[in-house]
């Protein structure tokens, strides 16, 4: 039997930031910015060049459910991860991300979570 190749991985992300410091509301595309300026900071312009996709972002919640190429997966979780501002119209903007659950799989981001205690 053929095993199927993952080609991207997927992240549920949550962003904590203060919605009063930006200067417009949050919206996916800003989302994506923010995430790629992070992955610029860390590992510069080429490194960011590769593609990544919001596909679901909850401005309430602020949840993001990312995909990313499995070969760029670790590089896009360490710059999440180390950021912890970035600039947005000269002003700088801080901004936390924590990564709750990553997979090849998207449908197994929407099975139970495990919570520490």
């Amino acid at each position: 039997m053929k095993e199927l190749e993952c080609r991207n991985w997927y992240m549920r992300v949550v962003m904590e930031y203060d919605q009063k410091i930006l200067p417009c509301s949050m919206t996916a595309s800003l989302v994506k910015f923010f995430m790629k300026s992070a992955i610029t900071t860390l590992f510069g312009e080429i490194s960011s060049a590769f593609p990544l996709d919001i596909l679901k972002f909850d401005e309430e919640s602020k949840e993001v459910i990312i995909r990313v190429p499995k070969d760029n997966y670790a590089k896009v979780r360490a710059a999440l991860t180390l950021c912890s501002a970035t600039m947005l119209e000269g002003a700088i903007i801080p901004i936390i991300y924590t990564v709750e659950q990553a997979s090849s799989c998207l449908i197994s981001l929407d099975g139970p979570q495990k919570q520490l205690a």
